[in-house]
């Protein structure tokens, strides 16, 4: 009898999971944490897991077992992204044209990221990944959503279009969270006024490991600019981290000043 009622809880938590994700995911998985499969070890179960890049098929493992679904939740919702898609489901009660999904971006993300954390999927420390497209919407109000300045475990931000004499003033408001843990970050069709802008931009993530500068665009007087002062420039005392990877694309000039950060430039890999 303890069998059989042990075998059906176990059963009747699986469906929950499947198909009522509204469950305690972190109640749930904590539940399982020690666990393992197949007469595997939880930590052999794990360690395969992180080396399987395919999204799908992490899915499909996480329905096979509570163990596996355990295992599976970090690396399926590591990586949270802020675009289009999202703004779309956000607005798919309203059925409203695309233009207007457009303008109200940050209307509809916040209804997309609400509806995720009411299922578990923004707590616990899940997502270490954060891709933004600022190109639709209104970017600072993008950038200052309730849950994205609630995430404190990102190692990774890809930014596309990012207007920086608009955002640095303001910059604590939309990336400090990111501070702390950042160790990689990807900027696309970033705009800056002078390149030290985007030096300091950089140089506001301590830890980074990865840079890579894609496209950047200037206004047209930006090569003629001299250096700022430095109390208006806080250029880094100690030298950061940059042992990782550098890719650099685009015929801006924002790369030579690389070379007047403290410790100068000591990635392992440079890619143009």
């Amino acid at each position: 009898m303890i069998c059989i009622n042990f075998t059906a809880r176990k059963l009747r938590g699986w469906c929950a999971a499947t198909w009522f994700p509204s469950v305690d995911l972190k109640e749930l998985c904590d539940s399982y944490h020690d666990e393992g499969e197949m007469g595997l070890p939880r930590e052999l179960i794990d360690k395969i897991l992180r080396y399987n890049g395919d999204l799908q098929t992490l899915k499909n493992c996480s329905l096979t077992s509570r163990a596996f679904y355990s295992a599976d939740r970090p690396l399926v919702h590591r990586r949270m992204t802020l675009g289009f898609t999202s703004a779309y489901c956000g607005s798919r009660s309203e059925k409203l044209p695309t233009e207007d999904v457009l303008d109200q971006a940050e209307v509809f993300h916040a209804r997309y990221l609400s509806e995720a954390e009411k299922r578990g999927l923004l707590r616990f420390g899940y997502v270490r990944e954060v891709d933004l497209d600022l190109d639709i919407g209104n970017p600072e109000n993008v950038l200052q959503l309730q849950h994205l300045r609630a995430l404190e475990t990102v190692h990774t931000l890809t930014i596309k279009i990012l207007d920086l004499p608009m955002i640095l003033p303001i910059f604590d408001r939309c990336f400090s969270q990111f501070v702390p843990t950042l160790r990689s970050l990807s900027l696309t069709w970033t705009y800056y006024g002078n390149p030290h802008q985007l030096m300091e931009f950089v140089c506001r993530f301590p830890c980074l490991d990865n840079l890579a500068l894609i496209d950047p665009y200037a206004s047209d007087d930006s090569m003629f600019v001299d250096a700022p002062p430095v109390s208006k420039w806080a250029r880094p005392q100690q030298p950061l981290p940059f042992g990782g990877r550098l890719v650099l694309k685009g015929q801006s000039p924002p790369a030579r000043f690389l070379l007047d950060l403290p410790g100068g430039v000591r990635f392992h890999s440079i890619k143009g």
